[in-house]
């Protein structure tokens, strides 16, 4: 259970063990020793331990310098530097008073704490049920002069919950920044956020940039978005977050909002359309469960324009630059579930593809896919007995499909209905081996499917049926749409096959204290697997091309119960051929490390589609043989054409927090086609498109200076454009425990928006 999670168990503990030792001792034995004798005045019937006195009830110890016990009154006054320990928590405090017969405790100078939060107050007093703490400060991490801070004049905790605080006044860097006249603290997130940039850029001018939100209550949070840009003018927005959380149910909805009139350069956008003067955002998520059995999920990302964020909150774009919007309930029992999700174009203009080689204005390509909404059900799968299991879908959505091409825009509905079912049985056999038989079937009817009717020049005029017209297809064409029809189809699709496959291993008794090798063990895992899909279609979008894939540069689903894109199947039998590769050596402590791992897979076609027999061959390498070493490669290699069409990679080199090394690579013949089999639209497109090949490097290099200060560089190099794209130089220069403040420059080449050159000082709460 992490720290936060237990703060209320921790307060309703710690508070109460300023109790324990008074109503209990009426029925449990306590025990007064000390390392000292124990003095007893018995004129006064007191006993007095001193040196390292100590109190014990139960799991409870108490240790003082004095503990003085009045028999005849119950009162215990405890003198000198108190510590009450209980269940691995400790509670310390100066003085601290106890009365047995009135049930009341006094104490003061009160220091307590579990990571990451710590308290201290001047006193504190109640009685068994209800305790209060008055001029308290609460503090996230441990105290020093930066540390986030909550001065608090009153502190209830009543039953073991916290149920109040009055005048809270929030303060960062010594700073009051936020009061309430009363707030019962949240114990499961942060109190407050707080972050801010200061910098500047050629296109911004000087800017500062603040994100702040405080607590109204112990569920709702407020705050916002405050930036001003010298260039362009002042953004402002609010920001809200609601959070709650019980013992059947949690909820968490968070949104953040901002406005600004720019009155600077703003060009054009991805389109080739003119950026507004009044640009705005809104994005979020939520989050609710219930009962145990309901989910709703959701994200949501509106935006005046595409290029908001990049020019405003640069860092916010560079961690999402492909944001979505979608809203999904499901309700879910042991052996089925039900569904709906939601998935809208609310900002109608993202591009999926830039090319920088044609002219912007005359190629728009873009597919935004809407489910309005889509509703499924799924029988997850069930033992029918003599080891057949069965599984059951079905689903019923209204989509949208926009085209973008040239000025103009369509957007096309149409309905679809979707099922499948599948029964399979699996059989062992030897030590390691297994064989799965499948058979199945999915149905898919389909109404109103949109076709794209298009002119490419003197390429002359062509149909691009649904769902064919995908992102980046035809990009590289100056097409116009000249017209959308509609078509009916529907489409059986049988799923046949088996699964075979194998667990084998071998061990070796192999020690290296270099490379803290403790035995190693070799898991190999070959495996085949045989697929037939036979089609029955009525009318459907067409046969099929070589360039369905040109998006998917990993090894493609072929899982009817699983495959999203089930309307871009075609009638065909493969085998899909695989190796799995592992090895493993003994952690010292428990268990097993991965040191390596390594899968090469790729398809043959008997009958199907494409025109190569062969897929690409893929393998996928993953090692880490120390802790202070990472490495992580992907290839996909022609064996027809005998040519490696991608390659990235990976390698970071470490040394525990005081430096590291990470180097990346991404290399891809884009002009040969980078998608399943190569496109057939541009076979040999290299000369006409160099750009399509993509050959990039970045290189991070961190390193930790001093116990305050640390450096960072990111480079970036291009070897298609032969330049370094990006430059960052950072120094991050750490006060106290919880605040960071980083020193950035940035250096760029070829940027579309972007200027060449911009400088920053952003500050981080480290403790949130």
């Amino acid at each position: 259970m992490s720290p936060i999670v237990r703060l209320k168990s921790f307060f309703a503990q710690t508070f109460c063990l300023l109790l324990i030792p008074v109503f209990p001792l009426f029925a449990q034995e306590f025990q007064l020793e000390s390392d000292q004798p124990i003095e007893f005045d018995e004129a006064n019937k007191k006993m007095i331990a001193t040196g390292e006195a100590s109190l014990t009830y139960g799991d409870l110890i108490l240790r003082a310098n004095r503990i003085e016990y009045d028999q005849e009154s119950g009162l215990a006054d405890a003198i000198g530097n108190i510590r009450i320990s209980q269940e691995g928590y400790r509670f310390l405090a100066e003085r601290l008073k106890v009365n047995i017969q009135t049930q009341e405790v006094e104490a003061f100078d009160v220091r307590f704490g579990s990571p990451p939060i710590y308290a201290e107050a001047s006193t504190a007093t109640g009685s068994n049920t209800r305790i209060e703490l008055h001029d308290a400060k609460v503090y996230y991490r441990e105290p020093d002069q930066f540390t986030p801070t909550m001065s608090i004049d009153k502190f209830v905790v009543e039953d073991g919950e916290i149920v109040d605080s009055e005048k809270v006044l929030f303060e960062v860097l010594g700073l009051p920044i936020w009061y309430l006249p009363s707030l019962k603290i949240p114990t499961d997130v942060e109190p407050f956020r707080v972050r801010a940039k200061l910098g500047t850029r050629g296109n911004l001018g000087v800017f500062a940039q603040t994100q702040i939100l405080f607590p109204l209550n112990e569920t709702w949070f407020a705050g916002g978005n405050l930036d001003v840009y010298t260039d362009r003018g002042i953004l402002i927005g609010p920001a809200f977050r609601y959070l709650a959380e019980t013992e059947n149910s949690s909820s968490d909805f968070y949104t953040s909002t901002g406005w600004i009139h720019d009155s600077g350069d703003r060009g054009v956008d991805i389109f080739g359309e003119s950026v507004p003067k009044d640009r705005y955002f809104v994005e979020g998520f939520l989050q609710n469960t219930w009962g145990g059995n309901h989910q709703f999920n959701g994200v949501y990302h509106i935006y005046s324009d595409p290029e908001i964020q990049r020019d405003l909150h640069f860092d916010d774009f560079n961690h999402n630059q492909q944001p979505d919007n979608f809203l999904e309930y499901q309700y879910q029992e042991q052996d089925w579930s039900l569904s709906a999700f939601v998935r809208a174009d609310l900002n109608d203009f993202f591009s999926s593809d830039y090319f920088p080689f044609v002219d912007q204005a005359s190629t728009r390509a873009f597919v935004f896919e809407e489910k309005l909404p889509e509703v499924r059900f799924d029988l997850h799968p069930q033992h029918l007995g003599g080891g057949f299991y069965h599984e059951f879908s079905a689903s019923a959505a209204q989509n949208g499909h926009s085209f973008y091409l040239t000025d103009d825009h369509e957007q096309e509905t149409f309905t679809s209905l979707d099922g499948f079912y599948r029964i399979q049985n699996t059989s062992r056999f030897g030590e390691g081996g297994s064989m799965n038989f499948f058979a199945g079937v999915r149905v898919l009817e389909l109404n109103g499917v949109p076709t794209a009717v298009v002119s490419a020049g003197e390429g002359g005029t062509f149909r691009i049926p649904y769902p064919q017209y995908h992102p980046g297809m035809y990009a590289s064409l100056p097409m116009t749409l000249v017209d959308v029809e509609d078509n009916d189809y529907s489409q059986v699709i049988g799923d046949f096959g088996f699964n075979l496959e194998g667990a084998f291993f071998r061990t070796w008794d192999t020690k290296n204290s270099a490379w803290k090798i403790d035995g190693l063990k070799h898991v190999v895992k070959p495996y085949l697997h045989v697929r037939h899909n036979p089609i029955n279609e009525d009318n459907g979008p067409g046969s099929g091309s070589d360039h369905l894939y040109v998006l998917d540069t990993n090894l493609p689903n072929w899982d009817l119960a699983t495959r999203r894109d089930a309307e871009f199947a075609q009638d065909q039998t493969l085998a899909r051929i695989g190796i799995k590769n592992e090895l493993y050596t003994k952690q010292k402590e428990y268990g097993a490390r991965q040191l390596l791992s390594w899968n090469l897979a790729g398809d043959y076609f008997f009958d199907g589609p494409f025109e190569d027999d062969m897929s690409f061959l893929y393998s996928d390498i993953s090692a880490n043989p120390a802790p202070w070493l990472q490495v992580g490669m992907f290839q996909r290699f022609s064996l027809e054409h005998f040519k490696l069409w991608e390659w990235n990679s990976r390698i970071r080199i470490t040394d525990a927090d005081i430096w590291y090394v990470e180097y990346r690579n991404s290399l891809a013949k884009l002009n040969q086609g980078f998608g399943y089999l190569g496109s057939a639209v541009f076979p040999k497109s290299g000369d006409l498109f160099p750009l399509l090949d993509v050959d990039q490097h970045s290189l991070e290099i961190g390193a930790r200076i001093n116990n305050n200060f640390r450096g960072r560089v990111i480079l970036r190099y291009d070897v298609v454009l032969r330049e370094f794209t990006e430059q960052h130089y950072s120094l991050f220069q750490k006060f106290g425990r919880s605040v960071e403040l980083e020193y950035r420059l940035t250096l760029r080449e070829s940027a579309r928006r972007e200027d060449n050159w911009a400088f920053r000082i952003g500050m981080e709460l480290v403790s949130f």
